[in-house]
């Protein structure tokens, strides 16, 4: 009779890591953080552009004029990753903080996505 081996999430190839941890990065953003703490190859495969593209960032989203200072350089790879909700959270701040009517272009992207809170602020 063969014996079964346990095997560490640790063993995992990162790819499959990051998959996994894309996908509970859309459940709750707080828990990409603990996954990280977890261990170093855990934190290198939360690197992992589908992580950033899939994070929930929903609490952002709904005040992200909060978001301008403690979380810009999480919005800047969500955006880079092709986030929608980070594309939105980025407009807002450059409408409504900075004054820039330029803006439009991330809020855009945000309604492409089809992400209805910029779909409605593009149809305003």
């Amino acid at each position: 009779m063969q014996q079964k081996k346990d095997y560490s999430i640790n063993e995992l190839p990162n790819d499959i890591l990051g998959d996994i941890i894309s996908r509970v990065a859309l459940i709750l953003r707080k828990t990409v953080r603990h996954v990280m703490q977890a261990s170093p190859q855990l934190t290198e495969a939360a690197q992992d552009n589908r992580v950033y593209k899939k994070i929930n960032l929903r609490p952002l989203a709904m005040n992200p004029l909060a978001a301008i200072t403690k979380y810009q350089d999480l919005v800047e790879k969500c955006i880079a990753s092709g986030n929608v909700k980070a594309h939105y959270i980025k407009g807002v701040q450059e409408y409504f903080h900075k004054n820039n009517t330029e803006a439009d272009l991330e809020l855009k992207k945000a309604a492409e996505g089809n992400y209805k809170d910029g779909i409605y602020l593009i149809e305003l």
